[in-house]
């Protein structure tokens, strides 16, 4: 199983300076967020980096955030489009889309018909990652087409974002049984319960991920499933915003969470692991709780 981390999580520095942190903490490779950042949108200059840093971009995601929505332009055929063209350019196996909002009729029809065909004329993949219900005063609102692992079933590529899935309060391991077949990646986060996606770090939230990835890790070995297949790798996409300003804290903290999820891959407990039970009733810890690395970046 290859570790990937994403560029997104170090918005606003520059992409050399994100491939280095990704390779110093011994990721196996990265997944490139595209944003206003023209370093992200152009091959050549993806390329530079590489060469520069000696860590590759496996996983493509495209521009279908909030604040890259005027990336690529506003259509979203056209976002992922070009993504794919970025894809292929490159060498990245896969290309990530965040679902339609309900209304983008268009772009539901293109997933379904057009997408897997186009992708593989790049050499890529298409992988519709699920969202999540918008709390909208005391009640949460679904704009986004798919949030559940039944929404998910009509793709053959599917990525698994567990704390999306935490916000919509789904089963991670009954979704991931569901979708064994199509999962072509997986983003790997604790949810500390709420509406917030909070991409927290492993054992500071709720979610079972232990059992999620020992039976992930299971498949691999016994060779079920996408992941027995070889075609899934995991990106650790995590909230890195606190260690922004000091390198080596932010290295030790993206180590520190790999070797967790690596633990956690080969079937070790969560009680070692996380600190705490595989399934606990409420978030163990407020919103602003303080993960201070334990690894040092060069792993002692």
């Amino acid at each position: 199983m290859r570790f990937l981390a994403s560029t997104g999580s170090l918005f606003a520095r520059p992409l050399d300076w994100a491939f280095g942190v990704i390779a110093e903490a011994g990721y196996d490779g990265a997944e490139l967020m595209v944003t206003q950042d023209p370093a992200t949108q152009d091959a050549e200059q993806v390329q530079a980096a590489v060469r520069s840093e000696g860590i590759r971009p496996e996983v493509v995601h495209g521009p279908f955030l909030l604040l890259t929505r005027r990336v690529f332009g506003t259509d979203p055929v056209d976002k992922a489009r070009r993504s794919l063209e970025l894809a292929g350019a490159i060498g990245a196996n896969l290309m990530i889309v965040h679902p339609p909002y309900r209304w983008q009729r268009g772009f539901h029809r293109w997933l379904l018909d057009e997408a897997d065909d186009e992708a593989a004329v790049h050499g890529a993949r298409v992988g519709v990652e699920n969202l999540y219900p918008v709390a909208v005063g005391n009640r949460p609102v679904r704009f986004h087409r798919y949030t559940t692992a039944e929404h998910l079933s009509p793709f053959h590529h599917v990525v698994l974002d567990t704390s999306h899935f935490g916000v919509a309060e789904v089963d991670i391991n009954a979704a991931y049984r569901e979708l064994r077949e199509q999962t072509a990646h997986l983003h790997v986060s604790d949810h500390r319960g709420g509406p917030r996606d909070s991409h927290a770090p492993l054992g500071h939230g709720r979610l079972p991920l232990a059992s999620f990835l020992a039976s992930i890790g299971e498949d691999e070995r016994r060779g079920l499933g996408a992941v027995g297949r070889g075609e899934t790798a995991i990106t650790l996409e995590l909230d890195c915003r606190r260690y922004l300003d000091d390198r080596s804290a932010l290295v030790g903290y993206l180590r520190q969470e790999r070797f967790k999820a690596e633990a956690l891959l080969a079937g070790a407990p969560a009680e070692d692991v996380l600190g705490r039970p595989d399934v606990v009733a409420k978030a163990p810890y407020a919103e602003d709780d303080a993960d201070q690395p334990t690894v040092a970046p060069d792993g002692t």
